[in-house]
């Protein structure tokens, strides 16, 4: 597991790249999905733990930057696997896979949950959403994953992100 101050150091770096003020430093301090994502790798015992904790969370802030947002919005073509939007923040060296797929696992609940919690504002506003879409159904999805996620959580993993979190879809929280 991270340390606080592996933690701390870690959104330090962050913050100072993207130029963070102090809310928004604040916000990433207690971001419990940035948490999770900067987590995963020192899990899961990964080689280069530290630069790839680093790249992952700079790939999710970026991703919800207002300059970068539209190069990753959903795009119809990530509906034909729900792991899809996801593989920036897959890539690992080394490491115990079944908590790597577990914490993955985690991260695409939450996204699903996100979609669910949203498709009626979506919907209203004609964003798209592949669970309005029918592309993804989110009770059989939903289900399929925490069957998954449920052997495979360790304590340490609920330490730092639990299936009740992710069900509650927030992204970014």
């Amino acid at each position: 597991m991270m340390t606080e101050e592996q933690w701390s150091k870690l959104t330090g770096r962050a913050g100072a790249v993207l130029n963070y003020g102090v809310e928004e430093k604040e916000w990433l301090k207690g971001s419990r999905m940035a948490r999770l994502i900067g987590e995963t790798p020192y899990l899961a015992g990964c080689r280069k733990a530290e630069e790839t904790a680093f790249t992952h969370l700079m790939v999710y802030l970026i991703a919800m930057h207002e300059s970068a947002r539209d190069v990753y919005l959903h795009k119809l073509e990530d509906d034909r696997d729900l792991y899809s939007r996801l593989a920036p923040l897959s890539n690992f060296v080394g490491g115990d896979a079944s908590t790597l797929e577990c914490c993955i696992d985690l991260m695409c609940l939450c996204m699903l949950s996100n979609y669910h919690k949203d498709s009626e504002e979506d919907r209203t506003l004609g964003k798209y959403n592949p669970i309005n879409e029918a592309n993804w159904d989110y009770q059989v999805e939903s289900e399929r994953l925490i069957k998954k996620i449920k052997p495979a959580m360790t304590p340490e993993i609920a330490s730092v992100y639990t299936v009740e979190e992710a069900l509650r879809g927030f992204w970014a929280d």
